[in-house]
């Protein structure tokens, strides 16, 4: 399993990590250890999401949630989502727009809109 990195400081150690499960072990079960382990990282703003994939997206974890979304069936073992008794897990960092962010939408030649006040 691995995850991204929030931050230059959080570049200082690798985050791959290789844990051994016993393969019928749920894929919540497994979301659960890692979350009571603390292997994601947390922000100051409290907000950060992590989407975790496999081949495909599985789940979303969010700090501010108390629990995880999944996106499949979170009862499945773990070995469902892997070939040869390998499971490739990462937690992919999704960054958070910044407080008073807004879109933009420009015209069809490229040139953002008139102000309107």
């Amino acid at each position: 399993m691995d995850r991204s990195s929030v931050a230059m400081g959080d570049d200082v150690l690798p985050h791959a990590e290789t844990i051994d499960l016993p393969p019928e072990t749920s894929l919540s079960d497994v979301v659960a250890y890692l979350l009571d382990r603390h292997f994601l990282a947390s922000i100051a703003s409290g907000k950060a999401t992590w989407i975790l994939v496999a081949d495909s997206p599985l789940a979303v974890v969010a700090q501010q949630w108390d629990e995880p979304r999944y996106l499949v069936d979170s009862s499945r073992p773990i070995n469902s989502f892997g070939a040869d008794g390998r499971v490739s897990l990462m937690f992919r960092y999704w960054k958070q727009p910044q407080r008073g962010f807004q879109r933009v939408s420009r015209s069809a030649d490229g040139r953002p809109p008139e102000s309107s006040g």
